[in-house]
């Protein structure tokens, strides 16, 4: 585990600790990094090929079972606007408030075996929210691996876990997203880029061994958020 991920699990462990209780031997997680786009904007979901890389920027989820139907959550994000806790019942799972709320419920629904135990978990992260860096797709990906976790089922086929991630975020979010950050988020490869082709959803990983080359990202300070933004209007233009 990296350095980055050890500091997002220790503030999650903080954080469930003051909020459920002593962390004890049934304690599962999953995580899952952010990323940036090298080559190929807006051309996932036009069947083309990007070139995305993982960020040492993660999402961590820490929890365990509770017993009961019952589901409760809460997420550490001080960027949050809404509400930073929910619980639901798992056998009726539907969209609504708070927006976060509805990654996680549509990745527990899309989800490869149903989950019918209850579980109290704690979400943290080192992925800016609105900084497109993919934090949607870093927050999916890392509760579907902390519900492999917690049912100790793995999705042998990595292609896909992150269609089930994408579904989630098309039908609970309503955000038509491609294909390209649930892909890196669950493929990534440290010391490499991912080489997508967004028709055939086949991925290679692109050696980053040249010394010589440094990749900098610049905070423009703008929020980005495709939940009703003009993204939808763009993909369904490039559809006509």
């Amino acid at each position: 585990m990296s350095t980055a991920c050890e500091d997002v699990l220790a503030l999650a462990i903080e954080a469930f600790t003051e909020t459920f209780g002593d962390v004890n031997g049934d304690m599962v997680y999953g995580f899952a990094p952010g990323r940036v786009n090298l080559i190929g904007e807006h051309t996932d979901y036009n069947d083309g090929f990007v070139l995305p890389m993982a960020l040492p920027l993660v999402t961590v989820v820490i929890g365990r079972r509770n017993n009961t139907q019952t589901s409760r959550i809460v997420t550490t994000c001080e960027t949050i606007d809404d509400q930073k806790d929910i619980t639901f019942e798992l056998g009726s799972i539907c969209r609504g408030s708070p927006k976060w709320a509805n990654y996680v419920k549509g990745v527990i629904f899309n989800f490869h075996r149903p989950v019918r135990e209850g579980f109290d978990a704690i979400i943290a992260s080192s992925v800016p929210l609105g900084g497109g860096l993919s934090s949607s797709a870093s927050l999916e990906v890392a509760v579907y691996s902390f519900l492999e976790a917690l049912t100790g089922t793995n999705e042998a086929d990595l292609s896909r876990k992150a269609l089930a991630c994408q579904k989630a975020e098309h039908d609970f979010a309503e955000v038509p997203c491609g294909i390209m950050d649930q892909f890196i988020s669950t493929m990534a490869k440290e010391g490499h880029a991912l080489l997508i082709d967004c028709a055939s959803l086949e991925a290679t990983p692109v050696p980053l061994d040249d010394p010589n080359v440094k990749i900098v990202i610049v905070n423009s300070n703008v929020r980005h958020e495709l939940t009703g933004s003009e993204y939808k209007t763009r993909r369904d233009n490039v559809k006509v």
